[in-house]
């Protein structure tokens, strides 16, 4: 009798100190919640070169492959050049930029959306005298976004496109097309938003 009991207590005794361990280890705070995003249409069938394309590359371990369903066109001319994106989840975005398809190579990034909204946008290409694509986001809806400044390398108005990641949780993503000047020389344009907020363009 006296056995049994001791080898209750001596159990007892180590539930009691395991669980006073536990209690002392930290508990790591969960992560953000992740989940699939579902756009309100599909790209166009003209953009099904686009993801023929992509699909034939090599993309970021990140990036699945976007299919029209996933794809958001924000510019192209068709054939040769494009600008695009697909959402990973609500936490991630991958983007492809097409300069000659088929000719110069096409690159493909993969960035947290988190991290696109409060940086100066970053060109996609810094050779001189090429043409190079921007591409950032902002929260909520945002309209009439407008780029400006040296207006002899801007190529192209803003392109924008605005998707709900769940919960009504707005992102608007943005995309414009400029050249870059020869080395050395300076280059001043601005992004602006009908809200009199700007940020550095480049």
């Amino acid at each position: 009798m006296k056995r049994s009991f001791g080898a209750l207590c001596s159990t007892a005794a180590l539930v009691t100190a395991l669980t006073a361990a536990a209690a002392c280890e930290p508990i790591p705070a969960p992560g953000p919640f992740r989940h699939p995003v579902l756009l309100p249409e599909p790209a166009p069938p003209s953009a099904q070169w686009i993801v023929d394309l992509i699909a034939s590359l090599n993309t970021p371990p990140q990036c699945p492959k976007p299919t029209r369903p996933t794809l958001v066109v924000l510019d192209t001319d068709g054939r040769y050049r494009a600008m695009a994106f697909w959402l990973v989840d609500n936490l991630d975005v991958c983007y492809a930029i097409i300069n000659h398809a088929g000719e110069a190579p096409t690159t493909i990034w993969f960035t947290a959306i988190k991290d696109l909204i409060p940086r100066t946008p970053m060109p996609t290409d810094t050779t001189a005298g090429v043409d190079a694509y921007a591409f950032t986001a902002y929260r909520g809806q945002v309209d009439d976004i407008t780029v400006s400044g040296d207006t002899a390398h801007i190529v192209s108005p803003v392109h924008h496109s605005t998707i709900d990641l769940g919960a009504g949780d707005l992102v608007t993503f943005a995309e414009y097309h400029y050249r870059i000047p020869p080395t050395g020389r300076p280059l001043s344009i601005t992004l602006c938003t009908p809200t009199g907020s700007c940020r550095d363009a480049h």
